[in-house]
């Protein structure tokens, strides 16, 4: 998607920015409809998800058990902020830190998927692996998880277990190569 798509009847930021995530919630669950799983607005707005998505422990063995959960959806560009509370439209003007930010844990959701602003890519992320993290995460960090639809189709515990180490040891390894080029 082009830049110049954004915004083009030049609305105030703010409320561009509040347009532009719910926009984004809505093409979400247009893509994730697209693959065949279900999904539903989360009955209430002000929480801290967005969307109840079906998912499988596993498809392919046992295609007829699901399980449902609980998305938040974040637009990112360069970072996905792994915090809530905060608003990021119009009335998005808080005294930093605020009283009500609060780090994503699974006690808010399962699942956080950030749209790219851009390219419209999505990062599948396990909310049970935003503990390593701060606030926020460079979508760098998250392109082991990109468009990862298979987290869906076998959402458990060994299959999640296997995810996080390949996505955490990969860090590591890049990390190592990185301190010995320097």
């Amino acid at each position: 998607m082009s830049q110049s798509f954004l915004n083009i009847v030049k609305l105030d930021p703010g409320l561009y920015s509040a347009m532009l995530g719910e926009a984004n919630q809505h093409i979400i669950a247009g893509l994730l409809m697209r693959a065949g799983f279900a999904v539903a607005a989360a009955p209430v707005r002000t929480g801290a998800y967005d969307l109840i998505v079906t998912a499988y422990p596993n498809r392919a063995k046992e295609p007829h058990q699901t399980i449902l959960l609980r998305v938040q959806c974040r637009t990112v560009e360069k970072t996905m902020k792994l915090v809530g509370g905060l608003r990021g439209g119009i009335d998005r003007h808080y005294i930093r830190p605020s009283p009500k930010e609060y780090k994503y844990t699974e006690e808010h959701n399962e699942l956080l998927i950030g749209i790219h602003k851009h390219d419209l890519h999505l990062y599948i992320v396990p909310t049970r692996f935003i503990h390593r993290w701060g606030k926020s995460v460079s979508i760098t960090k998250l392109e082991p998880l990109r468009d990862r639809y298979d987290l869906l189709l076998n959402w458990r515990d060994d299959y999640l277990e296997d995810v996080e180490k390949e996505l955490f040891g990969q860090a590591n390894k890049l990390n190592k190569k990185r301190d010995k080029k320097s």
